[in-house]
């Protein structure tokens, strides 16, 4: 149930007095039927009337019938006496109807009437004896919506028959409160950092007006609104920092009529708990490491409260490591990779602005990665393998050349060689042998190593077989080894090389490569 209802109802425990008709000024020997009621917890019963303080009447309902002037009250079913009603009825001509109850927002008519409801002309009303309002005929004083300020003591003068003037008596009206000036409470004014705290706006409605609608804000100086237009009377701040700290209030205001009020501020504070127990830790237990492993610093602290700055050292160097400002009991530093220089001892700080707390320090030692050590290894054996490679390969060559197997670099060059052959698809193949010169690969003693290509000739390509074929084809490519004649003359050398090439293996070649 809402708390403001409750409230409403906790007031409705003390009964209320309707009059009807709805005046509080009369005249004299008029009857005003009274109402003892305002609650729903009391059944009916027996009702006791008191007139300016003295028991008048009990009676079997909750109604009287008066006409005399004076304060009455009721209690009914042995409830509180009720707030008390003052009715008048005054012997003259001319009195000022003013209704009753009447609350903030209200719209009301303040009428100046004469006893027998004779035409009245020039009538003027006044308030606390200043005229308001004048008109030749008799009318009314409309006030579309009351507010506090038009309480005050209202009076009338008229002519009656025109030229017989009379004056009405002096009646007050009074405006009650729609509802109560609110009160801003809270569960703690000086809260400890990070807790939670409630606010509450507080305020009583009549039980009259117990069905008006209410929206609620609450704010924080220098008027940051919190909590905005809600029918909520509460608001929580989940964790209540330093920051937070400040003058807070709240404002009601009612959907219709407008009638808005604000409460008076109250100063709220943080209250900051000292850092204690500052503790590292390392992930992975026991500080070791091996190269190129994660490794992370926990640091933490039993107790603290508000912005907390965590900040890790390495003994023997005045650089801090990492540095972090956070609303937490704990943070971590990380070392993606660590390496063997990251070996040492480290602990970590904690500050909250009250006092700079060091932790214990752990050994961290980082082992050298196993793995770097067989990489190691293996590269050492294979350029073993490769010298001795190398080494077995000079002494080969040199054996070759002392048993008398040498081979001709005096090879002298050619135009590449055309050898033409039948495919197996009628297709003509021309085969281009080219000399590689020395500065183009390099050349082992005694070896010529030569070029060799072929193309499908076609009728355009037969017109020009002599000439380089383009760079952007592929063609597969044949290497030669050849060994230098050692009788004929460059004619006969040629000669051979085509009768190799053809397919007849003659004295003058050591090797035929194809690829």
């Amino acid at each position: 149930m809402d708390p403001f209802f409750i409230l409403a109802l906790a007031l409705s425990s003390k009964p209320m007095i309707f009059i009807n008709p709805p005046w509080t000024t009369f005249f004299k020997g008029e009857k005003v039927l009274l109402t003892c009621n305002g609650s729903n917890f009391y059944a009916p019963g027996k009702t006791k009337w008191y007139h300016k303080g003295e028991m008048l009447q009990e009676t079997s309902g909750n109604n009287i019938r008066v006409n005399s002037s004076g304060t009455y009250k009721c209690t009914t079913n042995n409830s509180r006496l009720s707030d008390s009603v003052t009715l008048i009825f005054s012997p003259v001509l001319l009195i000022m109807r003013i209704p009753y109850p009447v609350f903030e927002g209200d719209s009301l008519i303040l009428r100046c009437q004469e006893k027998d409801n004779n035409t009245l002309t020039q009538v003027t009303y006044y308030k606390n004896k200043k005229k308001i309002s004048a008109f030749n005929q008799n009318s009314y004083v409309f006030i579309p919506q009351a507010r506090l300020n038009d309480r005050g003591q209202y009076s009338c003068t008229a002519f009656k028959h025109k030229s017989w003037k009379i004056i009405s008596n002096e009646a007050v009206l009074y405006i009650q409160e729609l509802f109560s000036h609110p009160v801003l409470q809270t569960t703690d004014s000086q809260p400890i950092e990070g807790s939670a705290v409630t606010l509450r706006c507080e305020i009583r409605i009549p039980p009259q007006k117990s069905n008006i609608q209410l929206l609620f804000s609450f704010f924080r100086e220098p008027g940051i609104m919190l909590l905005g237009q809600s029918r909520a009377g509460e608001f929580q701040i989940s964790k209540f920092w330093r920051e937070d700290s400040g003058s807070y209030w709240c404002e009601v205001e009612t959907v219709y009529p407008r009638v808005y009020k604000q409460s008076h501020p109250i100063m709220m504070s943080a209250r900051r708990i000292p850092i204690t127990g500052v503790h590292i830790e390392v992930q992975p237990h026991g500080g070791h490491v091996i190269g190129g492993q994660k490794l992370v610093l926990l640091c933490s602290v039993a107790e603290g409260s508000g912005t907390i700055t965590f900040s890790w050292h390495k003994e023997g160097t005045e650089a801090i490591l990492e540095k972090k400002i956070q609303h937490s009991l704990v943070a971590e530093f990380t070392i993606s990779a660590v390496r063997e220089n990251d070996s040492g001892k480290y602990y970590c700080t904690a500050d909250n602005n009250s006092s700079l707390i060091p932790s214990h320090s752990v050994s961290i030692t980082v082992k050298r990665n196993g793995r770097g050590s067989l990489i190691a290894v293996i590269t050492v054996a294979l350029g073993s393998v490769l010298g001795f490679i190398a080494v077995a390969l000079l002494v080969y060559f040199k054996h070759q050349r002392k048993s008398g197997q040498d081979f001709s670099t005096d090879l002298p060059r050619s135009l590449p060689i055309q050898i033409q052959g039948t495919m197996e698809s009628n297709a003509c193949t021309q085969l281009k042998l080219q000399e590689i010169h020395s500065d183009e690969m390099p050349v082992v003693e005694d070896v010529i190593y030569s070029e060799v290509w072929s193309t499908q000739q076609g009728k355009e390509e037969a017109e020009d077989a002599s000439e380089k074929p383009p760079l952007d084809k592929d063609y597969s490519v044949i290497y030669l080894v050849v060994k230098k004649a050692e009788t004929q003359g460059d004619s006969t050398g040629s000669s051979q090389i085509v009768n190799g090439i053809n397919g007849d293996t003659t004295d003058g070649f050591k090797n035929v490569l194809l690829s």
